[in-house]
């Protein structure tokens, strides 16, 4: 840098000389001269010397940390309950749906109220001798469905006696029913004045045994409301205990004994 610019003040103090010797010079030609003069320092002045070559400074490579792959979002669904439908998936049917079965009807129950007015006997004196005996009538007042159960420890029921000339086929087959004929478990199911009649037709419910007196033996009835009729024997529990009806039957103080007495005559 310093080699340049001694050169450029030579050129400088070269030109000066020469202008001191064109003022020594005719106008005309140093006019010509001088403008000759002026443009070459106009161009010294204005062209900078070469610069010398120097070598390129080498400026460091930063190296740039890797820029750290960008996760593109999973697309947010828009509908999670939906999903695509499967090609292989059979075509939905245009036929109409099946209807809904209608719900089981609720078997026959014993009802919750299980209020009702029932007059029987205790006990029933009987001959020790008979085995076969006719019970006396048994008052039940109950308005709704009803079901009797009879039982005895000794003795068989005999439904031969009921008299159904009161009631219509129909109503026998709908409304009244009956089983246990001729054994020791009775039930009898209908109306509450339909089963009351039953036990109460003719001279009464006849009570017998084949093998014995009935003298001493007891027989136990038992009344259920219920929705419908029915005559099942797993109902017969379902009633209220104060439902609950026994009857003893006890034998007459009777003896074959012959007692020889004087007779006085008048």
């Amino acid at each position: 840098m310093k080699n340049s610019k001694a050169g450029a003040w030579k050129k400088i103090m070269l030109i000066l000389t020469c202008f001191a010797v064109i003022s020594t010079i005719p106008s005309s030609f140093a006019d010509e001269l001088i403008q000759t003069i002026t443009e070459t320092i106009t161009e010294v002045i204005t062209d900078p010397a070469p610069a010398e070559d120097l070598p390129p400074e080498e400026v460091p490579v930063v190296e740039e940390p890797a820029a750290e792959p960008q996760v593109s979002p999973s697309p947010i669904p828009t509908d999670l309950g939906k999903t695509e439908p499967d090609p292989k998936a059979s075509p939905t049917s245009t036929d109409k749906p099946s209807p809904t079965p209608s719900p089981s009807p609720t078997p026959p129950h014993a009802l919750t109220n299980q209020n009702m007015q029932i007059i029987a006997p205790s006990e029933v004196n009987v001959d020790p001798r008979a085995r076969s005996v006719f019970l006396p009538n048994i008052y039940v007042a109950s308005g709704g469905n009803l079901l009797i159960c009879a039982s005895s420890n000794l003795g068989s029921f005999d439904a031969k006696v009921v008299d159904y000339s009161g009631f219509s086929a129909e109503a026998k087959k709908s409304s009244l029913e009956i089983s246990g004929a001729n054994t020791p478990y009775l039930r009898i199911s209908g109306l509450g004045s339909q089963a009351a009649s039953i036990i109460n037709s003719g001279n009464g419910l006849r009570v017998f045994s084949p093998s014995r007196a009935l003298a001493g033996s007891y027989i136990q009835f038992r009344f259920v409301a219920l929705s419908e009729v029915s005559n099942n024997p797993k109902l017969c529990s379902d009633g209220s205990a104060s439902n609950t009806r026994t009857i003893y039957l006890r034998g007459l103080g009777i003896d074959l004994n012959i007692t020889k007495s004087g007779i006085t005559l008048k």
